[in-house]
């Protein structure tokens, strides 16, 4: 069976965008070649997209392991522009229904902004045993996020560090574990995420940065545009009455597949 897909990317957060229809599935070991980066497509996650009444799209959210996820900031504004290529004519915004919750993802000159809605349990994990760090924090921005403060976090084996709380017993589900360390410029910071399901750094998690927006608000203070830098470049989380994440967004190219 043929199966034609794109691949985009939201700051290196790369995706496999697939349409859904009768008699499709993914099996775990499918989505996992697939996103294999040696032996198939290669990327973070699959999206499978399809159609409901009153939004423009839906989209199951799956992670490199083949588990499914309840929501991905990156993967949304993905989607978004993989809808934007093919609305006649384009729109403004577009209204996308995930596991968890319905999100508004707006176009500002390209670079596709989410309304991150959802926003729960913060702080609601007891987070008094992790002392290795300066400061922490956990949110739920559509999947649960640990935020860690600390100082020179580009030396930590994150694969090594981060584990150690992705797994640990206070997250039953395991928990999305982000490494955030100020910088000069003003509301600025450098942030590492190791995500659930990829098991791995990524280049852009943007759950994983509102999170780290909604963290240092917490501390500081810091309202209005964050600016957060990562190895997939300069993203944004706007903290006011309403919480935006607006980044960069790529296309890979189209293709065919045999599942």
């Amino acid at each position: 069976m043929k199966q034609q897909f794109s691949k985009l990317s939201g700051n290196g957060n790369d995706f496999i965008i697939v349409e859904d229809s009768p008699g499709l599935k993914f099996p775990t070991e499918t989505i996992e070649h697939l996103c294999n980066r040696h032996f198939g497509i290669g990327a973070d996650g699959l999206l499978l997209t399809g159609q409901a009444s009153g939004v423009d799209a839906t989209m199951r959210i799956f992670n490199a392991d083949g588990g499914e996820a309840e929501m991905c900031g990156n993967g949304l504004r993905c989607l978004a522009a993989w809808l934007d290529r093919k609305a006649q004519p384009r729109k403004n915004s577009y209204v996308i229904k995930t596991m968890n919750n319905t999100y508004e993802v707006l176009d500002k000159n390209g670079t596709f902004a989410i309304e991150m809605s959802g926003i729960k349990d913060q702080n609601a994990v007891d987070l008094s045993d992790f002392n290795e760090f300066e400061k922490k924090y956990y949110v739920n921005t559509g999947v649960p996020h640990l935020v860690f403060l600390g100082n020179e976090i580009r030396k930590i084996d994150i694969k090594k560090v981060a584990p150690v709380y992705r797994f640990h017993k206070k997250f039953p589900k395991g928990t999305n574990v982000s490494f955030v360390e100020l910088l000069t410029e003003s509301q600025s910071a450098y942030v590492r995420t190791y995500e659930r399901g990829v098991e791995d750094e990524t280049h852009s998690c943007g759950t994983g940065l509102t999170a780290t927006g909604l963290a240092l608000s917490h501390w500081f203070g810091w309202k209005g545009d964050i600016h957060l830098h990562t190895l997939g470049g300069k993203q944004t989380v706007t903290v006011d009455n309403r919480i935006y994440y607006s980044g960069e967004i790529t296309f890979c190219f189209d293709g065919e597949v045999s599942l």
